[in-house]
């Protein structure tokens, strides 16, 4: 039973347009929980609560809210089976049916005390479970972004579609256009599409069809240190400068990822090397973004090739990680095969 769009353009509804009622209430409930989020955030303390989470990680009174946040509502969608959380990293039973759900429900927890951006991300599975499953098995994923608007970007599949990318992501050689042609979307299998968060709760559509374009000259250098001992990304950071790329890093990565989505194309870059070890986790940031962004048109790689490739052995499971424009990725395969 597929869910039917209402007659409003201002709402959620052309997210939901032919997918499965079930994963239809999912996504309603990820929007929800990013509106709670988001209204927690405008007073929940930023200091320390004085406990780490299970992966070692310190955990802010921000954090611990916003999990609880998210938590409550894939409890109360009754379409959820399992969730899982980087702050709660083990699969905790939601009761329902249809779906597991993990998140990063406060991604960017070391800039918030500065109040710049930061963002929540979501990855929806098939049925039970995470562990032993291929990133291509998620059949939906989203971020948020908190910042001057609360935006939620959604990647579902297109009406008539199926559940993954083939078809639709960019390739990492640069094969990959900003631009589909009226084929191209028809065989698309994911559409990826933006939403505001309005004064009244409600959400309105703001970009129907986030597309990709294969190259700009932006880029975002995480994990700098890296550049130490891994001499192809020292490479491509001069290579950056040299031809006169703009720097658009801000520290986060769901803002930094947006910014490509908002502003036409560019690079997130986080290498890694024997001095600099992967931060991000597989489960809570990697997989659901290598969704969104080949979903789009861009692409993805962790050095050995898309991240939607890899396996789950593990829920604090790292890897190394550069999404963005085909073209732009491409360049940066050398720093990533070299992590």
């Amino acid at each position: 039973m597929a869910t039917q769009p209402a007659a409003t353009g201002c709402s959620l509804e052309p997210a939901l347009f032919g997918l499965d009622a079930r994963l239809a209430t999912v996504v309603r409930a990820i929007a929800g929980a990013v509106a709670s989020v988001a209204d927690t955030l405008r007073t929940a303390s930023v200091a320390e609560i004085g406990t780490s989470n299970a992966l070692g990680d310190k955990q802010l009174v921000a954090d611990v809210a916003a999990d609880r946040c998210v938590f409550d509502a894939l409890q109360e969608c009754g379409a959820v089976e399992l969730a899982s959380s980087e702050e709660q990293p083990a699969d905790v039973e939601m009761g329902g049916q249809g779906y597991s759900v993990a998140f990063d429900p406060l991604d960017g927890s070391s800039i918030i005390g500065a109040n710049w951006a930061v963002g929540s991300i979501f990855g929806v599975w098939p049925g039970r479970g995470f562990v032993g499953r291929a990133a291509r098995e998620q059949v939906a994923a989203a971020y948020a972004v908190y910042g001057p608007k609360t935006v939620l970007v959604v990647a579902r599949p297109a009406a008539g579609g199926g559940s993954c990318t083939e078809g639709a992501a960019g390739s990492a050689d640069g094969s990959g256009s900003g631009e589909a042609t009226e084929q191209q979307r028809a065989e698309r299998r994911m559409v990826v599409q933006e939403f505001v968060l309005l004064p009244t709760g409600g959400w309105q559509l703001s970009r129907p069809d986030i597309r990709i374009p294969p190259s700009k000259k932006v880029f975002a250098p995480a994990n700098l240190r890296a550049q130490a001992d891994n001499a192809a990304y020292r490479d491509l950071v001069l290579h950056w400068m040299s031809e006169r790329y703009t720097l658009r890093y801000s520290g986060g990565l769901v803002p930094d990822l947006h910014h490509i989505l908002a502003k036409g194309g560019g690079v997130f870059c986080n290498p890694t090397s024997a001095s600099a070890s992967a931060k991000l986790r597989c489960l809570y940031e990697t997989f659901p973004l290598a969704l969104l962004t080949e979903a789009a048109g861009g692409a993805s790689h962790d050095g050995g090739g898309s991240v939607l490739d890899q396996t789950l052995a593990s829920h604090d499971q790292r890897g190394a990680l550069v999404i963005g424009s085909t073209e732009e990725v491409a360049k940066c395969l050398p720093a990533m095969r070299a992590s």
